[in-house]
């Protein structure tokens, strides 16, 4: 399989590559320089696997939600090399990616991801399936789907400061995290790096070889919170109504 996935939906972008016993990964936490560095990062990972863009046999991103910039930056880069060289491009919701490695815990999982505005983007699985969301939501909404009494795992870069309001919420509900472990310096550990363009591979690979259907040209990022410019129209209409 000769593939590659770029995972822009956070702030640290993750790049991943594959061809036969060959896996190459990156991670750049570099915040707002993300547009400056995805080609550079994408080419890095294909040559170290010794690829070109034109052999590829399918590529992978995460479709949402995430922010507004980072998931069209890896909307744009891999459809420009499927107009280029007709290579086939699968989406993979961004919670689903975070969620699946954890697919086996026996409570319920939360995938979260900051939203800012006291909101985290979250949906509930359970053995992998998804139950409830996504949300766009403050974790008191969010626990609404959560039985008191059941074992929950916390999943993705902002495990611990959600589960920490999930403490403070309900100090009754057992918890338990999962998330990049960082050195003293405060620098990701090896756990961080390229983990969920990894998934991003393995899940995509498997819509590849089940013939599923890839993105259309016209098919873009999955956002369940309106932009700043939506809601200011809104707004602005809501008043002159």
């Amino acid at each position: 399989m000769k593939a590659l996935a770029v995972d822009s939906s956070v702030p640290a972008i993750s790049f991943a590559a594959c061809c036969a016993d060959k896996t190459a990964l990156l991670t750049l936490d570099i915040g707002m320089h993300q547009s400056e560095k995805i080609l550079e990062g994408i080419q890095c990972v294909l040559s170290q696997c010794g690829l070109h863009g034109d052999e590829l046999d399918f590529t992978a991103l995460c479709s949402g939600p995430g922010t507004f910039t980072g998931l069209r930056l890896a909307f744009s880069a891999l459809k420009a090399l499927s107009l280029a060289h007709g290579i086939p491009v699968y989406a993979v919701p961004t919670l689903e990616v975070i969620a699946y490695p954890y697919r086996q815990w026996p409570g319920a999982l939360i995938p979260a991801v900051d939203a800012k505005k006291q909101s985290f983007y979250a949906a509930v699985y359970r053995q992998g399936v998804l139950n409830a969301g996504p949300f766009d939501a403050d974790v008191a909404a969010i626990l609404d789907s959560v039985d008191p009494e059941e074992k929950l795992l916390i999943a993705g870069n902002d495990a611990d400061c959600f589960a920490d309001l999930v403490r403070s919420a309900r100090p009754q509900q057992s918890v338990c995290t999962f998330s990049p472990i960082t050195d003293e310096s405060g620098i990701a550990g090896a756990n961080s790096g390229g983990f969920t363009a990894l998934t991003l591979l393995e899940l995509a690979g498997k819509k590849f070889r089940a013939k599923e259907k890839p993105l259309e040209d016209y098919d873009g990022p999955v956002y369940i919170r309106k932009s700043e410019a939506e809601l200011s129209l809104a707004q602005k209409t809501g008043q002159n109504a």
